[in-house]
């Protein structure tokens, strides 16, 4: 998988949630990943929310697909309605 992002929007996502959006690919390896489509209301922006285990612990990346490369917009520890969508999609 090809993965990019804006290199401002990384040290902003490692300030707010301490880590760096290039973590995102790793939650793609999970077999049980859940792509969620999200439209941003503001500009009508197709979005994805991948969510998804690293290790033990849930993580969620918001990305948009450019062509054939993954483009992180944003990566942290899910929130308690992404862990029950998880929940209800993998078991």
């Amino acid at each position: 998988m090809k993965i990019e992002f804006d290199t401002e929007k990384d040290t902003a996502n490692i300030a707010r949630h301490g880590v760096a959006l290039a973590v995102g690919a790793k939650i793609f390896d999970d077999q049980d990943v859940l792509i969620v489509p999200t439209i941003r209301e503001e500009d009508r922006e197709e979005r994805y929310k991948a969510i998804g285990l690293i290790g033990d612990k849930l993580w969620t990346a918001i990305h948009v697909y450019r062509g054939d490369v993954v483009r992180f917009l944003s990566v942290r520890r899910s929130n308690t309605g992404e862990q029950r969508s998880y929940d209800s999609h993998s078991s």
